[in-house]
Order: C-alpha cells, then sequence, then structure tokens
C-alpha cells in the first residue's frame, strides 16, 4: 500500500519534450522483444502513459527495409505519441535513420546509449556510446540537425563505477539540442543487477540546465515512483520490466501522483481481458506465428498478478494455436486451471 504520506504533490505535471507535449509524465521503455505495437496499445488503453517507444531499432535495417527492422517500427493511429530509438555508432547512418523514422510516423527520435547487450555494444552502439563522450557529442548534434523532430538520448550512469560519465554527458548533449535525457540509474556492467542508483540519477538532474530528465530503473509500483521523484527531481519516469505482468501501472501512477490515492487494480476478470486484447492484437498486427511465440513468453509475467495458475500458464505454453490460448482463458474465467490436481498417495501396509 501507498501511504498520503508517500505522495509527491506536486509530481503529477505532464512532460513537454521540445514542440510535444505529452499528457503525463510516464513513458514505456524500448525493450527489446517485449514493447511492440501490440503491448504498446495495451498499455496505453489501461489510461496514464504519456509516451511509448518502440523496440531499439537498426537505421541500416530500416534504410534497407528488412522485414525485421519494418516489423519492430511499425505503428498506427493508435499508437500515438510515438517515440522511435536508433541504436548504432555511425552519425550519417543514424541520420538517415532518423530522417526514415520521422517520415514513417515519429514523433520524437531516441538515440540509444544505454543498451549493455553485448551483440548491440559490439557494433559501438548502445551503451558504448558512453566510453567516447567527445565522439557522442558530435554524433547526437548530426542525429539533431537531420530532422525537425524532437531527439532525445537514453543512457547509463556510465560504463562501471569507475567511468561515470552521465552528469558531463548530459550537460553536453543539452547543449548541441538533445530535448531530453532519460537515464537509467546503473552502469554497463552492472547491466540489471543491484539497486537503481537513484543519487547517480539526481546528479544528471543537477547537471543539466532546463531539459527533462527522465528517471528509469525498477519502478513496479506507485510508492517506488513516488520515491524516484522525491529522491531524485526528475521530472518523470520510464518503465520497462515493471510494465510486463501489469500494463495498468501508468494508470496507478498516474492516479497516484494527482490524488494521493492509487486506483484500484483491475479485477481477475479485467486482467485477462487484458491477455485476450493483447493477443487479439498481435494477431492482427503480426500474425498467428508472432502471436503464439510471444504470448507463451509473456504469460509468465502476466500469471504474476493472477493468483494461482500454473495450470493456466501450462496450458498456455503448450497450446498449438490461438483457440487454444482463447479456451484457457475461458477455462480460467469460469473457475479453472487454479492448481493441479494432488492425487492421493498409495496407502502403506503398517507394521503389525
Amino acid at each position: 500500500m501507498v501511504s498520503q504520506s508517500q505522495h509527491p504533490g506536486n509530481a503529477a505535471r505532464p512532460l513537454r519534450i521540445g514542440n510535444v507535449q505529452l499528457e503525463t509524465n510516464l513513458l514505456l521503455a524500448p525493450v527489446a522483444n517485449y514493447c511492440d505495437l501490440a503491448f504498446r496499445i495495451t498499455c496505453r488503453e489501461l489510461g496514464g502513459l504519456g509516451l511509448a517507444c518502440t523496440d531499439l531499432l537498426s537505421p541500416q535495417g530500416l534504410l534497407r527495409g528488412t522485414a525485421r527492422s519494418l516489423d519492430l517500427a511499425a505503428t498506427n493511429d493508435a499508437d500515438k505519441p510515438i517515440c522511435m530509438q536508433l541504436y548504432g555508432g555511425n552519425p550519417d547512418i543514424l541520420a538517415e535513420g532518423a530522417k526514415w523514422a520521422v517520415e514513417h510516423g515519429a514523433t520524437i527520435i531516441d538515440i540509444n546509449m544505454g543498451c549493455p547487450v553485448d551483440k548491440v555494444t559490439k557494433k559501438d552502439g548502445g551503451s558504448k556510446l558512453l566510453c567516447d563522450p567527445s565522439s557522442t557529442i558530435r554524433l547526437a548534434a548530426r542525429i539533431v540537425e537531420s530532422v525537425e523532430v524532437p531527439v532525445t538520448a537514453k543512457l547509463r550512469l556510465g560504463w562501471s563505477n569507475g567511468e561515470i560519465v552521465a552528469p558531463d554527458l548530459a550537460r553536453a548533449l543539452e547543449g548541441v539540442g538533445i530535448q531530453a535525457i532519460t537515464i537509467h540509474g546503473r552502469t554497463t556492467e552492472q547491466k540489471f543487477k543491484g539497486e537503481v542508483d537513484l543519487d547517480g540519477i539526481r546528479r544528471v538532474v543537477e547537471a543539466v540546465r532546463s531539459v527533462p530528465v527522465i528517471g528509469n530503473g525498477d519502478v513496479k509500483s506507485a510508492a517506488d515512483a513516488a520515491r524516484m521523484l522525491e529522491v531524485t527531481g526528475c521530472s518523470g519516469i520510464m518503465i520497462g520490466r515493471g510494465a510486463f505482468s501489469a500494463p495498468w501501472i501508468f494508470r496507478e501512477i498516474w492516479g497516484f501522483l494527482q490524488t494521493g490515492s492509487v486506483p484500484p487494480e483491475p479485477t481477475e476478470g479485467e486482467k485477462v481481458d487484458v491477455i485476450r486484447r493483447y493477443l487479439d492484437r498481435m494477431l492482427e498486427y503480426r500474425g498467428e506465428h508472432y502471436a503464439m511465440t510471444h504470448i507463451r513468453r509473456r504469460i509468465s509475467w502476466f500469471s504474476k498478478r493472477l493468483g494461482p495458475c500454473k495450470p493456466l500458464k501450462e496450458s498456455v505454453r503448450t497450446a498449438r494455436d490461438p483457440a487454444a490460448v482463447y479456451a484457457a482463458l475461458d477455462e480460467f474465467t469460469a473457475g479453472g486451471l487454479r492448481r493441479f490436481e494432488t492425487r492421493p498417495t498409495d496407502s502403506v501396509p503398517q507394521e503389525a
């Protein structure tokens, strides 16, 4: 539960990024393989979400028109405003990718300076950009010059605890026209281990002059959001993993920031409807193979908020087609698939 004393008071301020006015100060993070179009619209439908980001996008893939890149960049009228995040280390290619993204619906362009995954950093993208701030600043300036929409940057504190560059880098990025900074409060070496460093985020907030700083990391509840806003002084919050099992988290946090009270959690039936609509959208936007692959993966996250439901998870994981998934959801709604049946153990003869 969140107490009234934790309410941050004036934190319910809709965020403005350049010339783009958002409805709230809450953002969905660009998490690879999780923040697809279907999930973004599911979160938007539930309320409280100010801006959603695509999966990280390869500018080379966009420019070549590869099927995977085009699928990851897919958007529609219900998915606005939308931030398209690009990764890589070549300024010219990133600039061309940014132009492509704007032509295909991007409201905002974000430069990924925070991904710690090897396959990204080995291509001089993601948090590898933290290792050469001077080049990274020139790269950012090139992208800012190439498009007329706001350009933002998402970074980590540094490569390691001994190489904290985020405050100085954020200030320099602001100087070349970056319109907002999102800071994940960990280093590259930490990846997702340990606790997020709120003091590290606060130092970035203190370093910039006027652009908004968006805090990211370990926000899984309204209480977490309130604490981040209070301790860091950041202007907004970006949520990734905290939304996977509860895509209504944005509604909960925004309601709390406005009133001091967390709105009621969805009922069990409403949660099942969320899963059903998510599957509907995956089928519509990406087809059966994609939908089945992802619903089998995502049911483990969704089930965290459904109470006892191991048989449901198993039914979805082994489902052959969408009809079987819908049938399992219907059975769960009717009261089944809660617990595996236990068989009585064979009786053991007692000694005389």
